[in-house]
């Protein structure tokens, strides 16, 4: 397996608190020139929201912990909801249950969604491998850089200027 000591050692840290110094983009651009073409075939499945069916190790295990998140997650909204059906998990976790209950019941949508994402990087804080030079040590960070992206997409002016709209919507139906 090819190790990529100074492509990893150059990359910056990140962080779910500040703005990544490379997008998802970049890294991808910089990988290409320095990967293998298999290992970059790898990493361009490292995806947070992969609908393929996953192979790699790595990427198994995510999607395993997306699908607990998911299960725990739709017990908690149809708790919330008050639906009669009794939905539950399958999913052992306790500390994942109470953080995902946290991100249902926050007064603020925008506060669950980040709760919900920082959820997953932490997943892949303790997804690191033995060998800090490998691959698995990309995809991750490949992840991590899609989340921080996801998470600074949030604009609350625009978050509120949809909801606005939508409410006017639905105010107009009743008139």
């Amino acid at each position: 397996m090819a190790k990529y000591y100074y492509l990893i050692s150059s990359l910056p840290m990140l962080s779910m608190d500040t703005k990544p110094s490379i997008s998802y983009q970049e890294f991808l651009s910089l990988c290409k020139e320095q990967l293998s073409s298999s290992d970059y075939n790898e990493l361009t499945k490292a995806v947070f929201s992969s609908t393929e069916k996953a192979h790699h190790p790595l990427m198994k295990r995510w999607e395993r912990y997306i699908n607990d998140v998911l299960s725990i997650l739709k017990e908690e909204r149809t708790r919330k909801l008050g639906w009669t059906q009794d939905v539950k998990s399958s999913v052992n976790n306790p500390a994942l249950r109470e953080r995902i209950h946290r991100a249902c019941y926050s007064m603020n949508p925008l506060e669950g969604e980040k709760e919900l994402l920082s959820i997953y990087f932490d997943f892949l804080n303790t997804s690191a491998t033995s060998d800090p030079f490998d691959i698995e040590v990309l995809m991750v960070y490949a992840l991590k850089i899609q989340i921080i992206e996801r998470m600074d997409s949030f604009d609350t002016q625009k978050g509120r200027d949809e909801f606005k709209r939508l409410f006017g919507n639905i105010q107009k139906q009743f008139d």
